[in-house]
């Protein structure tokens, strides 16, 4: 019996050091995020270059997506949408490679967007290597995170 749990006990460790999508969402984007459902979660990342894209949405209920849009409306690394460039752009790219894993999204008019370019310093390409762009919608209570890798 003790072998049995000694032979369980990594594969424990391991599950209980495995960030929830939420999880990593709140640590990415530096938020106080209030408990949320799961609507999506694609993530096409693999290979030996990790290229790929992700999208996780989460919902929130009325009360709580209230707090959150409380929080973005004073917080200045969040812009108000709409989307400006090169974050548009990158948007309609991502939106269209997710589109073959069965993303079904659409940018709202209002609400607030965060954006990040995280490619090497030093790039010379016009559109960034590699970013990720959130974007909040109060009027369905739903924060939406995308990464791009390539």
């Amino acid at each position: 019996m003790l072998k049995r749990l000694l032979l369980l006990l990594p594969v424990l460790l391991l599950a209980s050091c495995t960030a929830s999508p939420a999880k990593e969402v709140f640590q990415a984007l530096d938020l106080s995020l209030p408990e949320g459902d799961v609507m999506v979660d694609i993530d096409t990342h693999g290979g030996f270059h990790g290229d790929g894209e992700s999208c996780i949405v989460l919902a929130f209920t009325p009360e709580k997506g209230a707090d959150l849009a409380e929080e973005l409306a004073v917080r200045s690394d969040w812009q108000a949408l709409p989307l400006g460039d090169p974050s548009a752009t990158l948007m309609e790219s991502i939106l269209s490679l997710l589109e073959d894993d069965g993303l079904d999204y659409t940018v709202p008019a209002q609400g607030w967007y965060w954006y990040q370019d995280r490619s090497p310093a030093g790039h010379s390409r016009e559109f960034p290597l590699n970013c990720t762009i959130a974007i909040y919608d109060p009027q369905s209570c739903q924060l939406a995170y995308f990464e791009l890798d390539t």
